[in-house]
């Protein structure tokens, strides 16, 4: 694989926004708590260090571990869930953000790269269905089919083509487990002596270290990556506890209704806003005035108002809320 795919994918606007993206906890004043940037450049790592133990391809690991994420709206999969419901409201189906990471690098911000990088994007959620990670062989059609299939199923699990995509999806698994325990006992949300014993540890580093090791063992020499089952209902355990303890804890959500309302305000402002005034709008002249043709002869409005929202950071999503919804003062000349 050419390295310069993962330096398409560096450079992109795209990458650049990570830096005020959500992993998990957001509106927090906390410059220790992980955002998407950090999220992605650790299951890189952890990525590459695994397959540079079975001999994989490094270049097409890193770009799909760095990529994978882009598609994700502001606020994380809360918003996700959100932009969805706006989407299916207006015919457009559900919003899923594997889809919308390929279609952001495919069509709105076109980087050109390899089917197999697409297919990591596509794929790399849904990373504990089971403990043997088995590529299966796909074309270019079957791609485009998948892409359907997630767009009508989001939470369905799609096997990548490939075992470095199949690294990436076990990987982003472990590394959001692991460090979103860290994050929460850093805000107070559990105690470290809470983390459920197992063999895995209770520290974020301890719990990567172990299970790269062991999966390295169990998987050299493989066709398949594999879980060594007793690690393998650990991760799951720790997966469940961050389910039941962090993800939903209620602080965390105080303003989670806000959010909800934003989101369809602000949605509905900006269609409006662009049905009416065509390329003297919002969305034309902060979105679409730089766009690829093709993007524009393929995309209707309702599409292109939620891919100029999935692409938003947090702040930048609500400063387009405080200037569509927030009444100014008029400027009155006597």
């Amino acid at each position: 694989m050419d390295s310069d795919f993962v330096n398409k994918i560096l450079q992109s606007k795209a990458y650049a926004r990570y830096v005020d993206k959500t992993q998990v906890a957001y509106l927090i004043d906390n410059d220790h708590i992980t955002k998407r940037g950090l999220h992605v450049q650790m299951v890189s790592r952890l990525s590459r260090e695994v397959g540079g133990a079975l001999g994989l391809d490094l270049d097409l690991i890193e770009a799909i571990a760095l990529g994978h994420d882009v598609g994700h709206p502001p606020f994380g999969h809360e918003g996700e869930e959100y932009l969805s419901q706006l989407s299916i409201e207006r015919g457009n189906g559900p919003f899923a953000h594997p889809y919308q990471s390929c279609r952001l690098f495919s069509l709105i911000e076109p980087l050109d790269l390899p089917l197999e990088v697409y297919d990591g994007f596509l794929c790399h959620d849904g990373g504990l269905k089971e403990p043997i990670y088995r590529p299966i062989e796909k074309t270019a059609t079957d791609h485009q089919r998948e892409l359907e299939e997630r767009k009508r199923n989001p939470h369905g699990n799609l096997w990548p083509m490939t075992l470095e995509g199949c690294v990436v999806k076990l990987c982003d698994t472990i590394s959001y487990v692991a460090r979103d325990i860290e994050d929460a006992i850093t805000l107070g949300i559990v105690e470290r002596e809470e983390v459920p014993e197992t063999s895995l540890g209770n520290r974020g580093r301890q719990i990567v270290e172990k299970l790269r090791g062991e999966i390295i063992k169990a998987s050299k020499d493989k066709p398949y990556l594999e879980v060594p089952e007793s690690f393998f209902e650990d991760l799951k355990h720790l997966r469940k506890f961050n389910f039941e303890k962090i993800y939903f804890y209620p602080a965390l959500k105080v303003e989670s209704v806000k959010i909800k309302n934003a989101y369809r305000l602000l949605f509905d402002a900006l269609l409006t806003n662009h049905r009416s005034l065509g390329k003297e709008s919002a969305l034309y002249r902060d979105f679409l005035h730089n766009k690829p043709a093709h993007y524009l002869e393929q995309s209707h409005d309702v599409e292109q108002v939620i891919d100029y929202i999935a692409g938003m950071t947090n702040s930048f999503f609500l400063k387009q809320v405080n200037r569509f919804l927030v009444p100014k003062t008029i400027a009155w000349e006597i």
